[in-house]
Formats: structure tokens, C-alpha cells, sequence
């Protein structure tokens, strides 16, 4: 893994629509996440915590699962997995048991994928009178043509996992995960080396019926559909790099969920814990226990509704993984790192186009393919004020994290002609850009940057007449990706790593003039 640089100083003026932008390298400084402090004690018995209260959670915690089902269950076993040398004892023997695989007497295969299941588990009914119950075969046709769309799309195929299930095809089983308030969840039995590589086979558990009572959104089969194609994806990221980002990993998968099933629109539910309503949590925050992570799934919309090329899927997410790869000979890129080296490829930046997918998120029904059909929610305002000639607002500042988002709203009063816009952000260096963007009360929005100098101080000018244009807003960013990487075994963000660029205050201010 290699530590992100800064943003560089000329992104910010280059931003300007119609500017060609400069290709930028990923650096060629090297810590690896092998260079991780040692998991300690105490780390591994949280992971092991985790684990038994989402498998094992007290009644209180399947109730509130009961209405809101999770999919949190993959990357806290993957954690576990990654921490088991460090436990001992009882400890290690309740590891041992929540990472095992579950037992089944019975199993169907396609060349690709085997299904294990007990009777006692699933509902007998078998109307072809093939001597399986039909949810077995639903299941092994869905997962089946599930890896076969990722495959046509040019993602690698799961890792084979030698004899285990019976033999090297990927296994899944059928099991009552609902009762635990789970969708399902894919780990691996895989023991790991601490430098790499990171690769891994994956096995992988869903739900026995995905009854209503259990899983009220959707009907039983398209909750299956698309767990099957959230939980298979995490299969897929495991040939990749087990071990990589959280936020990316969830973010990708609920993703490529939609891709697969598109009519299904599960997805839909977490697009009020991600950026579209919270655009000041930073985009790659993992939150244990909450929902931005499966929010984060909008940024990748919004980035391969920009780059839509593909066969079946757009490429640009598996050209992301492809930079992720921690298997050997990999580039075991880190997530933020691969997403930023993805679109210089393209001869874009990752700091130009979350400036614009910050914009854009006031304007979900206009920028979105489905923004408008699904009811995509908005992204809030931080602030609202009506100025008029002569009349400014004031200074207003927000602060912002890295990769996060303020926008503010003028409104014309009386006979304004313009407004002139003044922002003193953070220095250019660390990520700063703003946007203003104009509503015309006829005709499609109208967007300008906010031509910054390196320390961050800018102004423009635009009309501002009423009833002509309905009001203007400023969109302040901070698109730092800045980290000093494999830091903190406990970090939410990229790479384990602490931001560089947090708590930045930036202000704006707006004058009505003639």
C-alpha cells in the first residue's frame, strides 16, 4: 500500500468545466498494510465481541434487527479472521466456532457453485419433483448466474478453497441467519500471514425463506436475489484483497447489487445514511454498528453514470479493484488510492469529480439516471439566507472534514442584479474548492468554480436577478484524500490511517450588488 499524497495545487484551478486536467501519479512511497502494528490483545477480543453480539446478539439487539435487517456480519468475521492468532484459550475456541463453516447433509453443484443444506432447514416443497426443495434450486440458479454476470463483467472469479465444502468450488449455505436479524454474509477459513498476500477464498451463508416476518422491505425472492449478489461481490473483492478498506468493500458490494438486479432497488434504504443526506460525515468513514458505508454506494453511481463504458457493468469499479489487488504480483493499492489512480487514467481526478458529486447531490432527480423515478433524497442545505442590493450576508462558516461537504443558499430579495460571492477556505493545498451553482427559474442549473489562490481565498461574481434566477448556492469541499496510512488499528478511514486535513473551518459570504 502506498500513502496518499496531496491533492496538488493545480486541481483546484483546472476544475473550471471545459479545462483539460493533468494526470496525476500515485505516489511510489510504499508502507504496506502489513506495516500495521501488530493486532493487540485487546483489539482481537473486541473483534471476537463483535462477532458473538451480531451472531449471538441478546434479544434486544434481534428485535431492532428485526425491523432493520444488516449486512454487517461479513467484515466483522473478516476482522475476526484477520485477529484469531492473538487469542487464547476459551477465546480461541469461541473464534474457532463462530468462523466455522455451517453443517449440511445435503449439497447441489453447478460447475461453478455448490449449495449445502439440511432439511430441517428449509421448507420441503418441491414442485418439480426433482428430490431438492425449491428454494435450492432458486438459490443455485440465482448465485450461479450471479457469478456468471461478475464474470462476463471481467471480475476474477472466487478463489478456489481446495477440498473444503467437498471440493474447490465456492460453497454456500442455507441457514436461519434471519433470526439473527442478518441478510448473510460471506468469510473465509483461510489462515493469513501477516505480510500477505491477501487474497482468500470465501464461503458464503443466506438465509433459509427471507420470510416477511423477518425481511418486511421485499418479497422472499428478491431479498434472496439481492443478497446474492451483495454477499457474492464480497466473494468476488476476497480474490482481490480480503483485507481492504471496509467503507470501499460494502460501498462496491451494494453497488454492484443494483447492477446485477436493478429492478430490485434495495439499495434505496441506506441513501439517507450516506452522502446524499449526510454530506459532512466523510465519504470513506466506516461506521461499526450504522449505515453510511452502504450509503456510499451513491459515489459509484454517480462516478459510472459519468464513465458508463462496460459489458453488463460499467468497468471503472473493477479497474478500481484491479488497483486493489493485494494478491501476489498485486498492486495492493488502498481504496482511496485506486479510486484516485482509476480516473487519472481517464485523464480526471478524483478531487474534480467529488467536487461535482457534492454539487450534484442538491440535484439528485436532474444528475442521477433513476434520481427522479426512485426519489432519490436530497443533499440538505447548512445554511439559508435571502440577501438583497446592497445587503450581504455575512461571513458563514462550516467546518469540514476530509471528503466531505457544506452547501449554502442565497436568495434574491427586491430589484438584485448580482451577487458577489467571497469564500476564505483552508489553503488550496489541502483540498479546498467551492462551487457555486445558479437556479434558473427557466432552464438548467448553471455551474462555475470559485477560482481559488493557494491559500484558499477566492470571489465571483454572478447574476443574481430575481425572477430569473430563483436563488444560488455554494458548495464548500474539502476533497482531501490526505492520510498518514497503517497508524491506527482502530481508524475508521482509508488504510487505517489518521486524516490530514480534518476540522478545516471554511467561510463563505455573498453581497447583493448592482
Amino acid at each position: 500500500m502506498r500513502i496518499s499524497s496531496a491533492i496538488g495545487a493545480g486541481i483546484a484551478a483546472a476544475l473550471a468545466l471545459g479545462l483539460a486536467l493533468p494526470t496525476y501519479a500515485v505516489p511510489q512511497d510504499v508502507p504496506r498494510k502489513a506495516d500495521l502494528p501488530a493486532a493487540a490483545s485487546d483489539r482481537a477480543h473486541q473483534a471476537l465481541a463483535h462477532v458473538r453480539e451480531i451472531l449471538e446478539g441478546h434479544d434486544e439487539t434481534a428485535a431492532r434487527r428485526s425491523v432493520h435487517p444488516t449486512r454487517e456480519a461479513t467484515l466483522a468475521l473478516r476482522d475476526l479472521m484477520q485477529v484469531r492468532g492473538q487469542l487464547r484459550g476459551t477465546a480461541a475456541r469461541q473464534a474457532d466456532r463462530l468462523l466455522a463453516r455451517p453443517a449440511a447433509r445435503r449439497k447441489t453443484c453447478t460447475p461453478r457453485i455448490c449449495v449445502h443444506w439440511s432439511d430441517a432447514n428449509v421448507n420441503r416443497r418441491d414442485d418439480n419433483q426433482n428430490g431438492r426443495p425449491d428454494y435450492i434450486d432458486s438459490v443455485r440458479d440465482t448465485v450461479d448466474d450471479v457469478h456468471l454476470q461478475y464474470r462476463a463483467a471481467g471480475y476474477r472469479a472466487p478463489r478456489g478453497d481446495g477440498d473444503r465444502g467437498g471440493d474447490s468450488r465456492t460453497d454456500i449455505y442455507i441457514r436461519d441467519v434471519g433470526a439473527q436479524g442478518l441478510y448473510g454474509f460471506c468469510t473465509s477459513d483461510k489462515r493469513f500471514r501477516l505480510n500477505g498476500p491477501f487474497d482468500s477464498w470465501a464461503y458464503c451463508v443466506l438465509d433459509n425463506d427471507y420470510r416477511p416476518g423477518q425481511f418486511p422491505a421485499l418479497n422472499p425472492l428478491d431479498n434472496m436475489r439481492v443478497t446474492a449478489a451483495h454477499e457474492y461481490f464480497h466473494a468476488v473483492q476476497f480474490a482481490y484483497d480480503a483485507f481492504e478498506d471496509s467503507w470501499f468493500m460494502e460501498a462496491t458490494a451494494t453497488w454492484a447489487e443494483d447492477e446485477i438486479f436493478t429492478d430490485i432497488n434495495d439499495n434505496l434504504q441506506y441513501l439517507r445514511h450516506g452522502p446524499l443526506r449526510r454530506p459532512r460525515v466523510p465519504l470513506d468513514k466506516f461506521e461499526v454498528g450504522g449505515l453510511h458505508q452502504y450509503g456510499d454506494w451513491i459515489f459509484f453511481r454517480y462516478l459510472t453514470e459519468q464513465f458508463p463504458d462496460g459489458i453488463g457493468m460499467p468497468v471503472l469499479v473493477r479497474q478500481m479493484w484491479q488497483k486493489a489487488d493485494g494478491s501476489a504480483g498485486g498492486q495492493d493499492m488502498y481504496s482511496l488510492q485506486a479510486v484516485r489512480s482509476t480516473l487519472a487514467d481517464r485523464g480526471d481526478s478524483f478531487a474534480r469529480q467529488f467536487a461535482r458529486f457534492a454539487d450534484a447531490n442538491r440535484r439528485p432527480a436532474e444528475v442521477y439516471v433513476e434520481g427522479a423515478d426512485n426519489a432519490y433524497p436530497r443533499a440538505p442545505v447548512s445554511d439559508s439566507r435571502r440577501v438583497r442590493t446592497g445587503q450581504g450576508s455575512g461571513w458563514i462558516a462550516r467546518e469540514l472534514d476530509h471528503l466531505s461537504s457544506a452547501t449554502v443558499q442565497f436568495t434574491p430579495t427586491g430589484q438584485t442584479k448580482r451577487l458577489r460571492v467571497n469564500v476564505d477556505m483552508a489553503n488550496r493545498s489541502r483540498g479546498s474548492l467551492a462551487l457555486v451553482t445558479r437556479y434558473l427559474e427557466n432552464g438548467p442549473p448553471v455551474t462555475s468554480l470559485v477560482d481559488l489562490n493557494r491559500i484558499g481565498v477566492g470571489s465571483l461574481t454572478v447574476p443574481f436577478i430575481g425572477g430569473v434566477v430563483s436563488r444560488v448556492e455554494v458548495t464548500l469541499v474539502n476533497a482531501s484524500a490526505r492520510t498518514s496510512c497503517w497508524r491506527r488499528a482502530s481508524s475508521p478511514f482509508s488504510c487505517f490511517g489518521i486524516p490530514r486535513d480534518d476540522n478545516l473551518t471554511q467561510r463563505v459570504r455573498a453581497v447583493a450588488v448592482q
